[in-house]
């Protein structure tokens, strides 16, 4: 594989090596010159990411946080770290942000528990508290958030175009009206 110039590799890929018997296993190369992870700008402001490799696929089989990290790292990056929703605290949780005149509605989902990955889910753990930020659109105000499942009022910070408020804690789901 070649890179075009102005490409920078931030990995190289390391070939595969026996992980069993235990006492061979060990990485024969610990170093290559194949690109496993190349970055470059984009002349018009963009940020372009390659991986020739099947990390996402990874992930969704061994589920090593490793892997969530660098495919979080990678998708902040190439988005300048201008996304629409972070969430920030302990647990695993899938978000979707909808839009609807003047509001926006966030669905928030507990994916944590014992049987994380498996079926069936027998038993909830809650999570939180939960910082959230969600970029505003410019028809919601942000100043009036509501809980649909827990039923409550939340207080939020509006700056810079971003809606600001923290769940303390999540069973199941959440859905939050933002307007």
């Amino acid at each position: 594989m070649r890179t075009d110039s102005g490409a920078e590799v931030l990995m190289t890929f390391i070939p595969q090596f026996p992980t069993y018997p235990p006492e061979k296993a060990y990485m024969r190369e610990t170093k290559t010159d194949i690109p496993g992870l190349i970055v470059k700008p984009t002349g018009r402001g963009g940020q372009v990411v390659f991986m020739p490799a099947d990390i996402d696929r990874q992930f969704g089989r061994s589920h090593l946080p490793d892997h969530a990290d660098l495919l979080k790292n990678i998708v902040q990056w190439t988005a300048k770290n201008d996304l629409p929703v972070k969430v920030e605290g302990a647990g695993l949780v899938d978000c979707h942000l909808y839009a609807q005149p003047e509001k926006l509605i966030l669905h928030l989902v507990n994916l944590t528990s014992a049987a994380t990955w498996r079926q069936p889910m027998d038993e909830f753990i809650a999570i939180g508290p939960l910082k959230v930020k969600v970029k505003l659109r410019p028809s919601v105000s942000g100043s009036n958030l509501r809980t649909l499942v827990s039923k409550q009022k939340l207080p939020s910070n509006v700056s810079n175009g971003y809606c600001q408020f923290e769940i303390k804690s999540i069973v199941d789901h959440e859905v939050i009206v933002i307007s």
